[in-house]
């Protein structure tokens, strides 16, 4: 195909709702499978404690899926006597889901108010996403090599983001997006930058799906494309540099 590479955002149409519904879901629940991972909960199910625990953390999955599909808005209050009833559970494990959300970032509690799904402010979000960019940058410093096969798993997500884009899933190009930037960043040799990022994408990831500027989507998504020559190259220095300007030229479209 000649001429440059362009993405094309389709417009809303409620006749497609139901499939990028379907798609979204998949997406949904490999991001939070990858967060129970990453807390060493592979099999939540099975993996507690306890059964209050096993309740909590039911809830708590339960509640993150439905802020991240937008089935709760941002703002919404979260009833623990509702979501009690709900999963015919006592009040004790909701009011722990919710704290463990709050410890994330996607939950506000008020005194005397209860606990709502946390508005994330375009200054947050812009902080955040500095402070990815930074973070990328000097994980880049501390990667020995960048080998072809997870040259091709970057190459795989970002034909996958691009798919998700022209069918107007913007979830899924969010999960992708995520997936793609995981696989440079666990090339690290630094641990604690490594924890760093995974920690503040916990937050971020939730807040894509209301926050993300849908007009200015397709020209992010194509610099990622610059990246990936960069790491086919070797060349991490500049593949850092382009890690950076990336996640700073996002927070201008926020603004």
């Amino acid at each position: 195909m000649s001429g440059p590479e362009t993405v094309r955002l389709p417009m809303e149409d409620a006749s497609s709702g139901r499939v990028i519904s379907r798609a979204s879901t998949v997406e949904i629940k490999s991001v939070i499978a990858s967060m129970q991972a990453e807390e060493g909960e592979r099999n939540f199910a099975g993996s507690c404690g306890s059964d209050r625990n096993c309740a909590h953390d039911r809830v708590r999955w339960t509640i993150l899926e439905r802020i991240m599909d937008g089935t709760y808005q941002p703002g919404e209050r979260l009833k623990e006597l509702t979501l009690a009833r709900e999963f015919r559970v006592s009040q004790a494990p909701v009011r722990e889901a919710l704290r463990k959300l709050e410890a994330i970032g996607v939950v506000k509690s008020e005194p005397y108010r209860g606990a709502r799904v946390r508005e994330l402010s375009p200054t947050e979000l812009r902080d955040a996403y500095q402070l990815r960019g930074i973070l990328e940058h000097a994980a880049t410093e501390f990667i020995i090599d960048f080998p072809e096969e997870s040259v091709r798993t970057l190459e795989m997500e970002y034909d996958a983001m691009r798919a998700a884009a022209q069918a107007g899933d913007l979830q899924a190009v969010a999960c992708h997006n995520r997936n793609f930037h995981r696989c440079i960043v666990e090339r690290c040799q630094n641990q604690e930058v490594v924890r760093a990022w995974k920690s503040l994408g916990i937050c971020m990831r939730a807040r894509l799906n209301v926050q993300r500027r849908v007009d200015r989507l397709p020209e992010a998504m194509l610099s990622h494309q610059p990246i990936i020559d960069a790491l086919r190259a070797g060349d991490l220095r500049r593949a850092g540099q382009l890690l950076r300007e990336h996640s700073f030229g996002f927070v201008s479209d926020l603004m």
